[in-house]
């Protein structure tokens, strides 16, 4: 829940601070309902951005990013992967994949959650991107 928060930290906070990343929205729907792709699998909502960390604090905050992940899936998550930008130390790269959109956004009310991005938030510089995407199907979702 902890990565869940940090991600959603870089992913919602811009958003709770006013400042609004440039999004890319898939064919899911505004209100986070899927659509159904050609091949009859159900589409869900998918996110994938950066964050920036102030010098010297990526670690940090990939551990936290990584406290807690099983607690993710029963509040709708499918897929959560964080990664390290090869050329850019203070860079961390995050995607997700949820059952949808509002799956996403109450993650972000659990209390761990809400603890997690509490802790982030200092080590962070609050340069953040975010694309939203319909995961129709892949290697590690369910059919």
């Amino acid at each position: 829940m902890i990565r869940a928060a940090i991600l959603s930290l870089a992913l919602a906070l811009p958003a709770a601070s006013g400042y609004a990343p440039a999004t890319a929205a898939g064919p899911a729907g505004t209100d986070g309902s899927t659509n159904m792709p050609a091949n009859g699998q159900t589409a869900r909502f998918g996110l994938t951005g950066t964050m920036r960390t102030t010098p010297g604090n990526r670690a940090a905050v990939v551990e936290l990013l990584l406290r807690d992940v099983e607690a993710l899936r029963p509040a709708g998550c499918h897929l959560y992967v964080v990664g390290l930008d090869p050329d850019d130390p203070d860079l961390i790269r995050v995607t997700e994949v949820w059952d949808s959109r509002q799956a996403h956004r109450d993650s972000l009310q659990l209390p761990s959650v809400r603890a997690a991005i509490a802790e982030a938030m200092p080590m962070l510089t609050g340069e953040f991107t975010q694309v939203e995407f319909s995961a129709v199907g892949g290697l590690g979702l369910p059919q």
